[in-house]
């Protein structure tokens, strides 16, 4: 824990000129993660993740030496796309691509336009609820990160792809982005938050992400953690829904040698939707640990989860997820449903799915399923000619299929079918 203090007290005096508010932000956040310390297995909603391996770093803020000129193509790029790039936690404008109905705010006029997402209120230790050490030590420390805007009655036609690439780094950096995306009223838009890793360096990011939207809106979120295999990736991603909104996020996570992410949804609206579907394909030793918290509020609200693992060699999973229904809401329909492919003895996952109902006018449904291949399946394919890859290659895909085909921009679903077939074949 060292080293996080080093770096606090180094960051306080080198933006001395900071907005008032922020810095007594910062300073009260920071106390806050220094008190409570990092989650141990002792939390009962962290008991099955070790962080041990980002207490025991020594990682340092990135610096405006690692803001180093992109040379060659840009890793992740999307087709057919508008851009806003970060290289190293650094904000790229030159290099970013947006329209007019969109507005960007960064620095120092990030936080300016967006107080009422960093208030105090949401940093009090609170384990339960999902507001976090990483929560708290994201706000002391937050150095990159944007707040996006979309105006009201705007339909933005193409994808918006947020890239945040680590890459040719030469010692270990952590960055702390803050991300605020806000969908103005009667709003359509897609946005893709993409982190890429492209070094042999290890790195420590620490992410989080407020997407709130507006009334009548319709926003599809796809979230993409392609990190390399020498990361650390926490994240915190909380959704906003108001009045006849409608969300789909599709996640899908193949890097990092230890990924959380910690998820908040939240209706505050009458006759709102959201689908969040969610894989994640990971082998040799990695750690991939997902909590969801859906909060159901309001009346005629509709929610569905998919979330579905295939792990091989040594690797490790985490599913925990809760959704509760408040006593004072009418006509919710949830469901909520997990699902795992485990290919080694050596592999191992951890499900937990919840309801918390206090209503009675509900629909809910939950379940959980782990399992190997199945053999007779895999009998009936050799039989037919196939070898064993192939034939193991062909089940991956039709049990990740279902989630895939929900991304319906041609674009955004060949590339993730591209990267999800480089995985399977790690795997394999």
């Amino acid at each position: 824990m060292k080293y996080f203090t080093n770096e606090f007290d180094a960051l306080i005096d080198s933006t001395k000129n900071e907005n008032d508010k922020l810095v007594k932000l910062r300073k009260e956040s920071f106390k806050h993660f220094i008190d409570s310390g990092l989650p141990t297995n002792k939390w009962e909603d962290w008991q099955f993740t070790n962080f041990s391996s980002i207490e025991k770093g020594d990682f340092r803020l990135s610096s405006l030496s690692d803001a180093i000129e992109l040379t060659g193509l840009l890793p992740g790029r999307i087709p057919n796309t508008y851009l806003i790039l970060s290289i190293n936690g650094y904000y790229q404008p030159n290099l970013s691509d947006l329209p007019d109905e969109v507005k960007v705010a960064s620095g120092a006029d990030h936080f300016s336009s967006n107080s009422n997402y960093h208030s105090l209120k949401n940093v009090q230790s609170n384990q339960d609820r999902g507001l976090n050490p990483f929560y708290m030590l994201n706000t002391s420390m937050m150095n990159s990160g944007l707040s996006i805007h979309i105006k009201d009655n705007a339909k933005i036609i193409k994808p918006i792809q947020i890239i945040y690439l680590t890459t040719s780094i030469i010692s270990e950096i952590m960055n702390h982005p803050r991300f605020v995306f806000q969908f103005g009223n009667n709003s359509e838009a897609t946005l893709v938050e993409h982190y890429i890793g492209s070094t042999s360096t290890p790195y420590f990011n620490n992410s989080v992400t407020k997407v709130e939207l507006g009334k009548n809106s319709f926003v599809n979120h796809i979230r993409i953690q392609e990190e390399s295999e020498m990361s650390h990736h926490v994240a915190n991603t909380f959704y906003k829904l108001k009045k006849d909104s409608n969300l789909n996020v599709n996640s899908a996570s193949f890097g990092s040698s230890l990924f959380r992410h910690n998820i908040n949804l939240k209706f505050c609206g009458d006759s709102s939707s959201a689908d969040y579907s969610a894989l994640s394909l990971i082998n040799d030793k990695q750690h991939h640990d997902q909590h969801i918290i859906v909060e159901h509020m309001s009346d005629a609200c509709q929610s569905n989860q998919l979330f579905k693992y295939i792990l091989s060699d040594q690797s490790s999973g985490v599913f925990n997820g809760k959704v509760i229904v408040d006593e004072h809401t009418k006509r919710t329909d949830a469901s909520q449903s997990n699902k795992n492919l485990v290919l080694s003895p050596s592999a191992l996952m951890n499900a937990n799915p919840q309801l918390e109902i206090y209503a009675e006018d509900v629909k809910c449904s939950h379940g959980s399923t782990t399992g190997q291949i199945d053999p007779e399946a895999l009998f009936y394919l050799k039989s037919r000619g196939l070898g064993h890859d192939k034939s193991m290659e062909l089940i991956m895909n039709g049990f990740i299929s279902d989630i895939l085909e929900l991304i319906k921009n041609e674009d955004i679903s060949e590339y993730l079918n591209k990267i999800a077939s480089q995985q399977l074949e790690k795997i394999l």
